[in-house]
């Protein structure tokens, strides 16, 4: 807006200096009249592009500068740049036409061919930064649209994790209250008759002690098979350990995933009962280690890991297929795995040959 501004500005002055020092057509109109004539056009187009916007208003320009460019045919270039505003911005044709009945107007009212080329350039200015316009214009709406999808979609995307939030404090909920119900259906019935054969044992022993003993041997079966109950309530609520180490792992593989463009493969052979606790928490640093360096180094788009329970050892492979190349550097990171394997017993071995390469052994 302001260049176009400016641009006219600068046209209109130039015309006025060319009149003035050609001594050309001051006849007609003299000097103070032409700049009050200029000035009501610069102030009809700035009120135009500034603050109405409205076409008419430039339409009215265009009719007041052809009424003056016929008095005072040197104003020929504002003439031409505001029609060429004006077909723009109404979508017209004919800016091509248009510039070739100019150019004859120019050399038939005899203007100097400088001004006549400022004209042509003043015209072709003003299409383009026009079109500039339009396209920030543009480029600034489907930011905006960005913006409001992105903002939907974050609200949406809250509401969806309150209502996971709630989905999973209700399945809590729901899990107490079936462990209550159990343990108050199994374990406090128990308690409850075991409770009541003793009270009636300490009278039933003084009279008649193998009958106690009877009874003491049923209250001993029923406290044991209260114990079995608990025990079988307690497996079903808490995770083995596999599947507890393996959904981390998978986790963290996950959010790799999510913060690079480097697709995972996960393949698991043999039986992951088999790995002690300690194992996995090397074996999930290592993975850890080794995805944290790959998002740093890796060219690569594919990221294979394997881990294999076999009779002897447990195998950790993970490898990409970047390029690198040069020698092998250990850093801070790869020695730091190197010494938690080599803690344990086990073996690293490093390559970064066909993209890079971590083979991890620990023996079983």
């Amino acid at each position: 807006m302001l260049y176009r501004i400016t641009a006219y500005i600068m046209l209109s002055i130039n015309m006025i200096l060319y009149c003035t020092e050609s001594n050309l057509y001051l006849d007609k109109l003299s000097k103070p009249i032409s700049i009050v004539v200029l000035s009501i056009s610069i102030s009809m187009y700035m009120l135009y592009t500034i603050k109405l916007k409205n076409t008419k208003l430039l339409l009215a320009n265009i009719l007041y500068t052809t009424v003056v460019t016929y008095i005072y045919p040197p104003l020929l270039p504002n003439l031409i740049f505001l029609i060429t505003e004006y077909l723009k911005v109404k979508n017209y044709g004919g800016r091509y036409s248009l510039l070739i009945v100019y150019i004859l107007l120019a050399i038939k009212i005899e203007l100097y061919y400088t001004n006549m080329f400022l004209g042509i350039i003043a015209s072709i200015f003003i299409y383009e930064i026009m079109n500039y316009e339009s396209r920030l214009l543009k480029l600034e709406k489907d930011n905006y649209k960005l913006r409001e999808k992105n903002n939907t979609l974050e609200e949406i995307r809250k509401k969806e994790n309150k209502t996971a939030h709630q989905n999973i404090e209700a399945v809590k909920i729901e899990e107490r209250n079936l462990i209550s119900q159990k343990l108050h259906d199994k374990i406090g019935h128990t308690l409850a008759g075991s409770i009541i054969q003793l009270e009636a044992l300490k009278i039933v022993i003084i009279n008649d002690t193998e009958k106690g003993k009877e009874m003491l041997e049923n209250v001993i079966d029923n406290l044991r098979n209260g114990m079995d109950d608990i025990r079988q309530t307690l497996r079903r609520i808490k995770p083995e350990q596999e599947e507890v180490n393996l959904n981390n792992l998978k986790r963290i593989i996950d959010d790799f995933s999510q913060k690079s463009n480097i697709s995972t493969n996960l393949k698991i052979e043999g039986d992951l009962n088999e790995v002690n606790l300690v194992y996995w928490r090397a074996l999930i640093d290592c993975c850890r280690e080794i995805l944290t360096n790959s998002i740093k180094y890796s060219t690569g788009d594919l990221l294979n890991l394997e881990i294999s329970v076999l009779n002897k050892i447990i195998r950790l492979h993970i490898k990409d297929n970047g390029a690198y190349k040069g020698s092998l550097k250990k850093g801070m990171g790869l020695i730091g795995i190197e010494e938690r394997i080599i803690n344990l017993g086990g073996d690293v071995y490093f390559d970064n040959e066909n993209g890079f390469s971590t083979l991890i052994i620990l023996k079983r």
